[in-house]
């Protein structure tokens, strides 16, 4: 038998135990079952302190001379006072007295434990103990649990820790032990063995597992189960939340006030857990089925589902609700709610894009529906506010109209597009119809609307000059942006970034993009592209040059030199002190690397052919996907090119282009019966030759106008959106003259090094948020607050994303809400959002302050805080 652990337990009391911790002079061992007897000569009595103990058996001797010894013989002598077997009758016990004084001591296997779990004075633990023996029998098991024990814990608060240690929670909280429950479940197989339960069994605490469920939930049952519990708190989680009458079949399920408050917060725990939203989403689709939730959905509104987090059938149903609203409202539709709704379901719990897509969760693909849902009602808005038809009385005006306002719906197009492939891709119909409107608007409001506007503008004002007031012309690109920029500075180096078919639309969400980074201020312009409005012509009119013209073969001349290809480019830029190099290969030099390529140069002309090479080579439906792959290639050029000691960078494009994703039909198409006999090039878009003379349904013209070359070069262009031909597909076509081929970016994009005021204007912080309180007191269990930006959303000030909840000191007394404040509007209300928040169902005290906590869910920084006192009305559980 080891006896250390009783040496050092009897030093202790010897040593330090007693009044002002200065230790016991007799400690009174009583052993019931006499198990150490016979081992009291082996303990080291007389070692237990420096000045000596002596052990004194009762058993067989003279009670009346123990006590002579004990206080008069030697009144100053420690003792070790030793008993077996029973307890002597009190009203018989001599010693009595000396016993009741002296430091008591057991070394049964129960008290052995209680020692070590720091419970010294709860020796009326004992008989638990001793119930528990079974998992008492593992010293590893009693250590993990002497490292939660707190004194003064008792049977419950003991139970609730070993059921911790057995389910291998974080901490000894019930919500984290049912967890790591549930997390065992097996839907496909709810009687198979729940492993945690079964260690539960193992070690005798099973029943009190399911007493803490009863007393934390309300929930009662002759043989509770897992599955059982779930479909209760699946129900009443639901049931909290929505509005409307619960459907019949579902209220017997509701969890009785007291336990409904609890459930809430458990289950917005549950799903707050990143540990455990993959087991959440897993039993959700489980349970939905037993329930068959769905069809108890159809008398819900969109009003009243909004709230709720409990089944993805809800976000589906809310989803195919809003987008029905969406098509029946057409341009009447109110974009700016259906965008606060859809946002807020993006924060929500099912379609929240930074927490991970699973089988039962496609979260990715839902979000991207509500991202649909956004365009689609921004887009037709937009058409109710332009009106039936396009009005514009000059080429100038409708190209400020595009550069303003139009390029918007080509803009909310693509991003429609993108969001609506994502969700198809699961094969869901949701969108369909709203898909149709949506094609139906662009392509035969929009693009025939447009076009017809446009063409006769061209015809009337501008063909033939081929200019617009205030505006620049592409072929003017280097003597007008880049030479005044490397005059104005000796040492200043320009990288120019050239991405093939990169149109307006798409350079302004890169324009906000680089807006909102730091130290880096970007500027929009428009440049008047050249006509034809293809590659060759675009990229040799961004060069530096005189003069442009054609070889007979139709190769593209640069004062009489080729332009085609990287060392044709490299040769023409030697005279300014530039380089041309390919997108990819900058993407590939290190920092060192690149300010040593970047050293002898002025002027870097970066090529990025990503929408062009995609698209007009056999890809179509992947224009706006490479669209996409571009910003963000772009956007990476540009900081990577900040890094070679360059603090100024353009974009442009050689053209834009036209795409639908539906195939142009046959009124589409202005067919050439007879090419013309001085043809060079022929496209889908435009034709290029001498003497070419005209034809109806083309626009002609002299490229001497529209991009100033010397040579005798015509060409046709069809009107509007038509296509000559459609060979080699039709849906991606660019050489024509629509503003969205023609309108080429011109983004001016500076560096702000170290500190000072530029370095303040291109700071980026996020919006400030306050909290707007009625009143600091909570009387209900289910309490709204209000809180608002404090300014608008700019490129400056970012949008910010929240966790809210109610807290008690360090511990959450509430469930949490996700939400972003990213309102740009001038109106102040706009601002404000609207949270609802659960408390547990427990005892709280009316004159503590409790916290109201608002962090970004970013760096979990407390952004908002407030003090607040909470007294419910006893039957209040809601």
């Amino acid at each position: 038998m080891d006896l250390t652990h009783i040496h050092s337990h009897l030093r202790r009391l010897f040593n330090s135990g007693g009044h002002d911790h200065a230790g016991n002079r007799i400690v009174y061992w009583h052993d019931h079952a006499g198990e150490f007897s016979e081992e009291l000569d082996n303990i080291g009595i007389g070692d237990l302190h420096e000045e000596g103990v002596k052990l004194v058996r009762i058993d067989g001797n003279s009670t009346f001379g123990i006590k002579f010894r004990l206080l008069i013989d030697e009144p100053k002598t420690r003792f070790v006072l030793y008993q077996s077997g029973p307890q002597t009758d009190p009203a018989s016990d001599f010693l009595l007295d000396i016993k009741k004084w002296a430091a008591p001591f057991a070394a049964d296997r129960s008290t052995m434990v209680l020692r070590e779990l720091g419970l010294v004075d709860e020796l009326t633990l004992k008989p638990y103990i001793a119930d528990r023996a079974k998992y008492f029998g593992s010293r590893d098991r009693l250590q993990k649990l002497h490292k939660l024990v707190t004194p003064g814990d008792g049977e419950f608060q003991l139970d609730l820790k070993i059921l911790a240690v057995l389910a291998k929670a974080t901490q000894p909280l019930l919500s984290l032990i049912l967890r790591n429950v549930l997390s065992e479940a097996d839907p496909e197989d709810w009687a198979a063995e729940n492993r945690v339960l079964a260690e539960f069994e193992r070690f005798d605490v099973l029943r009190r597992f399911w007493e803490l469920i009863a007393r934390e939930f309300r929930y009662q049952h002759d043989k509770p189960s897992v599955r059982n519990l779930l479909l209760r708190l699946f129900v009443t989680d639901f049931a909290r939340h929505v509005s409307g009458s619960i459907p019949q079949a579902l209220q017997h399920l509701i969890l009785p006030n007291g336990g409904g408050a609890n459930a809430v917060v458990f289950m917005d725990g549950w799903r707050d857990s990143s540990a455990h939203q993959a087991g959440y989403d897993h039993i959700a689709a489980s349970i939905a089925e037993d329930l068959r939730i769905r069809d108890h959905l159809g008398g819900f509104s969109l009003a009243d589902l909004t709230p709720v987090d409990t089944f993805i059938d809800v976000e589906k149903r809310i989803a195919s609700l809003l987008t029905r609203l969406i098509d029946e409202a057409a341009e009447t539709v109110n974009s700016v709610q259906v965008s606060d709704l859809a946002k807020t379901r993006q924060d929500a719990y099912w379609a929240n894009r930074n927490k991970p897509t699973t089988h039962d969760a496609p979260r990715r693909s839902l979000h991207a529906v509500y991202d649909a849902l956004i365009h689609a009602s921004a887009l037709l808005a937009l058409k109710g506010e332009i009106g039936s038809h396009i009005r514009s009385n000059s080429a100038d005006e409708t190209w400020r109209l595009y550069t303003e306002k139009l390029y918007r719906i080509d803009q909310l197009y693509r991003l429609f597009s993108e969001a609506t492939d994502i969700a198809e891709r699961e094969g869901w119909d949701i969108l369909k119809d709203l898909r149709q409107h949506v094609e139906d608007v662009y392509g035969n409001w929009y693009l025939a609307e447009f076009g017809n506007l446009w063409t006769e503008q061209v015809e009337g004002d501008m063909l033939q000059s081929w200019s617009l007031p205030a505006t620049l012309n592409q072929y003017d690109f280097f003597r007008r942006v880049v030479k005044p920029l490397l005059e104005d500075d000796p040492e200043r180096r320009v990288v120019i970034i050239i991405s093939d078919a990169f149109r307006y639309e798409a350079a302004q969400e890169l324009f906000q993009v680089l807006n909102g980074k730091d130290r880096i201020r970007a500027k929009l312009d428009a440049m008047v592209g050249v006509l034809p409005s293809y590659t060759a012509l675009g990229m040799a009119s961004l060069l530096p040059h005189e003069h442009l013209g054609y070889a007979e073969d139709g190769t593209m001349l640069v004062d009489g030199k080729s332009s085609s290809g990287l060392d044709a480019r490299n040769k023409i830029l030697g005279s300014v002190s530039g380089v041309a190099v390919k997108a990819s290969d900058l993407m590939d030099l290190k920092k060192d690397k690149g300010k040593e390529f970047f050293r002898p140069y002025r002027v870097i002309y970066v090529y990025h052919d990503q929408i062009d090479q995609t698209a007009d080579r056999g890809n179509e439906e992947k224009t706006f996907a490479a669209v996409r792959t571009s910003i963000e290639e772009i956007n990476a050029l540009v900081r990577r090119a900040f890094t070679f000691n360059c603090n100024f960078a353009l974009v442009t494009a050689d053209h834009g282009f036209l795409f639908q994703n539906e195939a142009p039909g046959i009124a589409q198409k202005n067919a050439i019966k007879d090419k013309p006999a001085g043809t060079l090039i022929a496209k889908k878009r435009y034709l290029i030759g001498k003497n070419l003379g005209t034809e109806p349904g083309a626009m002609a013209g002299h490229l001497s106008a529209t991009a100033k070359v010397v040579t005798d070069t015509e060409f046709w262009v069809p009107k509007g959106i038509n296509r000559f031909h459609f060979v080699g597909g039709s849906r991606f076509v660019h050489g024509g003259a629509m503003p969205q081929e023609i309108c080429v970016p011109l983004l001016r994009i500076q560096y702000s090094r170290g500190e000072g005021k530029e370095r303040e204007r291109t700071r980026l912080s996020k919006v400030g948020l306050a909290l707007l309180l009625h009143s600091n007191r909570i009387t209900t269990s289910r309490h709204r607050f209000t809180i608002t930006q404090t300014e608008a959303i700019t490129a400056r000030r970012q949008a910010v994303t929240v966790r809210i909840a109610l807290f008690d000191e360090d511990v959450q007394i509430s469930n949490a809400e996700i939400l972003t404040f990213d309102s740009s509007a001038a109106d102040m209300n706009a601002w404000k959002r609207d949270v609802w928040l659960t408390l547990v169902n427990q005892t709280f005290d009316s004159r503590k302050h409790y916290k109201l906590i608002v962090r970004d869910t970013e760096d979990q920084l407390e952004l908002v805080s407030a003090n607040v006192t909470i007294s419910l009305a006893f039957d209040n559980d809601f």
